[in-house]
């Protein structure tokens, strides 16, 4: 009896031990259960997410008071000012006019400038022109005398205006030592502008006998040419290309040739020809020689920076400008929209 209750004991505890044991693996189970779905169910998140095409933002649109859509446009406003690139210089010569003079310096960005008159280099500086970029012409009575009020004043450039043409050779041998006794320096120039001066004579013409008296002078001025296209009727020759002109001075006096004198009564297509001329052969200085156009000179120069230099020699200055339409579509149509307003934005830049 007491054999039979103890077997029956242990077949009790026997299978609670075994209940528990199932009970155990049965909650592994289910705990791994969860972890599957969450699985599953973030596949069929991707999944659907791949199916579902993506919403694209609306674009938030304005209107004018009629209706019709408010369209911006902005664009860069060239202005009326300019300034020389680095290592650039640009003067005017034989303008007396005293504002014009202040307004090539402040508005068109020259930093050199020619005078007849000595008295008048005061006045210049005080509008900016440095002392050693003012310029003053000699003529044969009282040549000295304006060398010694320019060089008291601080200025040491001079210069003689064709000196074989006006038959001044003798001007030239007797004022550059005596300018390099004060410190300063001498140029001369010429043109040959007349039927076959320089086609037929070549360096026999003023241009060649100006070099050669540059040579011979001591110490040697610096020369320069006073130029333009000529495409006036002649016996033989009717055409002048004034670029073979200073490829002909660059050849025999490269040291001597820094600065040209550019006519300002050239087409647009001609200024931008020589400027770049200029800087192929490695010329920095350039005179503008304003013409006569009803009275005005000024008109001269002011064509020539826009026509012609400001893309080998100067940036202009431009002002952003923010427009606002209204158009009957989103898209600027000029027959279609008319202005609203307009604004300058602050943002500026020198192109």
């Amino acid at each position: 009896m007491n054999t039979y209750s103890t077997k029956l004991k242990v077949l009790k505890l026997s299978f609670i031990i075994l209940l528990c044991l199932l009970i155990m693996c049965c909650e592994k189970e289910d705990r791994g259960t969860p972890t599957s779905s969450v699985i599953a169910s973030q596949k069929d998140t991707s999944q659907n997410a791949e199916k579902q095409p993506l919403l694209k933002p609306i674009p938030m649109r304005a209107y004018c008071e009629d209706g019709r859509y408010l369209v911006f446009r902005n664009y860069w406003q060239s202005q009326n000012l300019f300034r020389p690139l680095n290592g650039k210089y640009i003067g005017v010569m034989y303008d007396d006019n005293m504002n014009r003079n202040q307004n090539y310096y402040n508005q068109y960005g020259c930093r050199m400038i020619h005078t007849r008159n000595p008295a008048s280099i005061s006045q210049l500086h005080s509008y900016g022109y440095s002392l050693d970029s003012i310029i003053v012409s000699l003529h044969p009575d009282g040549w000295q005398q304006t060398i010694d009020s320019a060089v008291s004043h601080g200025v040491k450039r001079f210069y003689i205006d064709e000196p074989i043409y006006n038959s001044l050779q003798w001007l030239v041998l007797a004022s550059a030592p005596y300018i390099a006794s004060r410190g300063g320096t001498l140029t001369i120039t010429e043109s040959d502008f007349h039927d076959c001066d320089w086609y037929l004579y070549g360096d026999k013409g003023d241009i060649g006998a100006m070099v050669d008296l540059a040579l011979a002078t001591t110490p040697s001025p610096f020369v320069c040419c006073h130029t333009r296209f000529e495409r006036g009727g002649g016996h033989y020759c009717h055409y002048i290309d004034p670029r073979d002109q200073w490829s002909y001075i660059m050849s025999r006096v490269p040291n001597l040739f820094k600065m040209v004198i550019i006519n300002t009564s050239q087409s647009t297509d001609d200024m931008a020809a020589l400027f770049g001329h200029a800087n192929n052969l490695g010329i920095n200085q350039v005179l503008l020689f304003p013409y006569q156009t009803d009275g005005s000179t000024y008109a001269g120069v002011e064509s020539a920076i826009w026509d012609g230099w400001y893309a080998y020699w100067s940036q202009q200055f431009a002002k952003e400008v923010l427009q606002q339409w209204c158009c009957f579509t989103i898209d600027y149509q000029p027959s279609e929209c008319g202005l609203k307003s307009w604004h300058y934005t602050g943002n500026t830049q020198w192109q």
